[in-house]
């Protein structure tokens, strides 16, 4: 839906509204937002909720240590309303970047970074075609199989 890269290591947490802002206005309506507890920022919680629309599922940092005091109206409501299963969909999608790195490699070729960029989009393209694919070879195979009995 939305890709955002940056050079070298830093926090994801400052692209998070730029993100969302990114695929509000393509043709899907952001119903919730799952992320790491890296993005439990309270300004992003108010983005995704008061511009969006969106139901936040962001695990709290603070909540297993009942001697922390938990800062933000919406982190500790959160916190408070956590629900695991709701923040499980979120191993799928670990699940699908395991894959694309164990695919493609972890490594990045390109020297320069508008070229290490590409490159990132052109990996991220390849593997949802290489996907889309697969799921189009079973589906003609059910369909043969089909026709045959």
């Amino acid at each position: 839906m939305a890709m955002k890269l940056r050079r070298g290591p830093s926090s994801d947490s400052q692209d998070f509204v730029w993100t969302l802002k990114d695929v509000h206005p393509a043709t899907h309506h952001v119903k919730q937002v799952g992320a790491s507890n890296g993005y439990n920022a309270e300004s992003n919680n108010d983005y995704a909720r008061d511009i969006q629309g969106a139901r936040t599922v962001i695990p709290v940092r603070a909540a297993s240590r009942p001697k922390v005091k938990m800062r933000g109206k919406r982190r500790r409501k959160m916190a408070k309303e956590w629900d695991d299963e709701e923040y499980h969909p979120r191993v799928k999608v670990e699940t699908v970047f395991s894959v694309e790195k164990r695919v493609s490699g972890s490594h990045v070729l390109a020297r320069v970074p508008s070229q290490q960029h590409k490159e990132l989009i052109f990996r991220a393209f390849s593997y949802n075609s290489r996907r889309l694919e697969s799921l189009f070879l079973l589906f003609i195979e059910d369909f043969y199989k089909a026709c045959s009995s």
